[in-house]
């Protein structure tokens, strides 16, 4: 880039962190009359002797080692005793600080695509600018992501997250720079993103996708040697998440083959509520307990899921519909069940944070492309406007129905019995 265009994009980008913060401040705001979920998670994973147990070597040498409650996330302790030490118990500043992590979160959304996109060519500035912008205020406003924010027992989500997306920031900058330290930040930020949530194990195939939308040689040597380190740090990873699951006291052990349908299931249901956000919930329960059979009527997604791949593959040489593609399902493979995992619900809004960036990159590149094929763009702007504002108005009233415990258990209780009734 030019001299000039660099100081543009720098002020442009500047703008954008200012509005994106604006508009999650607005949406979010009835987070700060809310308190904490005593009944729900809250009175462990935050109230606990690691938060107030104070910045003594033995409290963090706990922090750090510890499995506790079937996990490990010592950043996320460590988030609590930072607010615990200057603020006590107040929820107003542990739920501040949960939006500060999502504001982060978004504001490295808007500068990862705009540097992808850039680094991939084939688009203009000003069509690099828009896919980014609506994909960044798709991600900062949608109810799916209001779980992560508004429970603080779930601040995880988006402290990994905001490690994630910087670790991939730093990666793209060695890519395109193949300065050595962005190599060592994006290590170093891979730890960092393992240590808020064990999701983040899903880390190298994220770059492996930076290197193929970079349109570096896939089969060259030095793409696959750089991620040695990467995939070892993975399995070490992996194993340490095992190890922390191992302690949990809550377990289920499907069949194979239920565990694939669940796993059509769970990914067509993320695409739905991505797309159509209705009646979210806390608690989404399995159809069946372990050892009954399947209604039939779940026998359908595998189907839709064939049918979704022969789309993709229809598309597969569309570079951009894949990076969509695979910004959605990366981090949500470890969250399907195709694996056993010790989880009490199918699905969870909060697993769905990060993996939206591509179902909201998808809809801003098909806006794209309506842009270039209709005269009358003006009625797609339109429709835009009214989705994205109906998702600011749930999402601005959904964050109401986390004010406390009694709160949250009367709406689950109230959509799980229509759920069933349904059914």
């Amino acid at each position: 880039m030019s001299r000039l265009s660099v100081k543009s994009y720098v002020h442009v980008s500047y703008a954008m962190y200012l509005f994106f913060a604006i508009i999650c401040v607005a949406v979010y705001f009835p987070i700060f009359s809310n308190g904490f979920l005593y009944h729900w998670d809250d009175q462990w994973m935050v109230l606990n002797k690691y938060t107030d147990g104070g910045w003594t070597v033995d409290n963090l040498w706990h922090i750090f080692t510890d499995f506790y409650g079937g996990q490990y996330g010592p950043f996320t302790e460590l988030n609590y005793l930072i607010i615990y030490t200057f603020f006590g118990y107040d929820p107003f500043y542990f739920h501040l600080a949960s939006l500060l992590w999502h504001i982060g979160c978004v504001c490295f959304v808007w500068k990862l695509l705009v540097s992808l996109l850039r680094i991939h060519g084939g688009m203009n500035e000003k069509s690099i600018y828009l896919i980014s912008f609506i994909t960044t205020l798709l991600f900062a406003i949608h109810p799916m992501n209001v779980e992560p924010v508004a429970w603080i027992s779930a601040v995880k989500i988006p402290i990994y997250a905001f490690f994630y997306l910087l670790g991939l920031l730093c990666y793209v900058h060695y890519v395109s720079s193949h300065k050595f330290r962005y190599y060592l930040f994006t290590i170093v930020c891979f730890v960092c993103s393992f240590l808020g949530k064990e999701q983040a194990v899903t880390f190298p195939l994220a770059l492996l996708i930076v290197d193929w939308f970079s349109n570096r040689k896939m089969k060259s040597s030095e793409v696959w040697s750089e991620k040695i380190v990467f995939f070892i740090m993975a399995f070490s990873f992996g194993i340490i998440t095992i190890l922390s699951q191992g302690v949990s006291t809550y377990e289920v052990i499907y069949p194979f083959y239920q565990r694939l349908i669940f796993s059509s299931f769970s990914i067509i249901e993320y695409i739905t509520k991505s797309i159509i956000p209705l009646k979210l919930n806390y608690y989404y329960p399995f159809p069946i307990i372990v050892g009954e059979e399947l209604p039939f009527k779940f026998y359908i997604y595998p189907v839709l899921m064939l049918f979704i791949m022969g789309w993709i593959w229809q598309y597969r040489k569309n570079s951009y519909i894949l990076l969509g593609i695979f910004m959605f399902i990366v981090n949500l493979i470890v969250s399907i069940h195709f694996i056993n995992m010790s989880r009490h619900a199918i699905i969870a809004d909060r697993y769905l944070y990060l993996s939206y960036v591509g179902i909201a990159f998808l809809i801003s590149y098909f806006s794209y492309v309506i842009k270039l094929h209709v005269k009358k763009f003006y009625i797609v702007i339109l429709v835009l406007c009214v989705y994205i504002i109906s998702l600011s108005t749930y999402s601005f009233q959904y964050t109401k129905r986390w004010k406390n415990s009694d709160e949250v258990k009367e709406y689950t209780r109230e959509l799980v019995k229509e759920r069933l009734k349904q059914e």
